[in-house]
């Protein structure tokens, strides 16, 4: 009797533990969801990139659309998401089980006091990167300010695992440019994460919001300030970030 009911709590455990089935959103501009399995059905909400959905029911249900020059197949999958409210039926095609990258909470204070104390290597987001990820070598493909060829103005690093950082700022009163090249990553987690940059060295001109699907972290009105973009290439998510007028 103790063997079948120990055997009965290994099967509810694992049932539990993996029972749940879920997949993550790579949709570059988001997933639509709809009231039913049709595409003339009701909008009823939207997927950001990244997102992470648990599937309740694969329909059966087939579909295949255009997306610009390629034909896509799959089929309707009823989901759930996991990090917030969404629940309805999506496009399959767009879901993969891959989980995506997510970065590190950015330590804001601490941030602050390194950027008030350090005379050179005051850019926030290659600050964050030292403090939370191993560098893969040396700094790369240097350039050094006309005026001073001692000092750097343009450099590349990689760190663990697979981000690349490149930052510019070698034209006299030209603002500073970064690009940050990182795994796909979470939408919805890599917003939070662009808000929590942009507190280290906010400036009081203009209050920086969303814009254009979530794809852009910038001042409401064309002001001087940081300039923050979003966009998936392949593999990859890249951040551009410009700060100057």
């Amino acid at each position: 009797m103790k063997a079948t009911t120990s055997i009965l709590l290994l099967l509810l455990s694992s049932t539990f533990l993996f029972g749940q089935d879920t997949s993550f959103v790579l949709a570059e501009n988001g997933l639509i969801v709809r009231k039913s399995p049709d595409q003339k059905s009701e909008r009823i909400g939207k997927l950001l990139y990244g997102a992470e959905v648990e599937i309740l029911d694969e329909t059966g249900i087939e579909l295949q659309i255009r997306d610009g020059e390629k034909s896509i197949k799959g089929e309707w999958f009823k989901i759930k998401e996991v990090d917030g409210i969404n629940k309805g039926y999506v496009f399959s095609a767009y879901l993969v089980d891959d989980k995506l990258f997510t970065l590190d909470d950015p330590d804001i204070e601490k941030l602050k006091k390194q950027i008030a104390i350090s005379d050179q290597n005051t850019e926030v987001i290659y600050n964050y990167l030292i403090n939370n990820y191993k560098p893969l070598g040396e700094k790369s493909e240097l350039e050094y300010y006309e005026w001073d060829n001692k000092m750097l103005c343009s450099f590349s690093q990689e760190f663990e695992p697979g981000i690349k950082y490149s930052i510019f700022e070698c034209k006299e009163a030209g603002g500073t440019t970064v690009e940050l090249k990182l795994p796909r990553i979470n939408r919805k987690k890599l917003m939070k994460w662009v808000e929590q940059i942009y507190e280290v060295g906010k400036m009081d001109i203009d209050q920086n919001v969303w814009k254009e699907n979530n794809t852009k972290f910038e001042p409401k009105k064309t002001n001087p300030g940081c300039y923050f973009k979003i966009e998936e290439k392949g593999q990859a998510t890249l951040v551009e970030l410009y700060c100057g007028c």
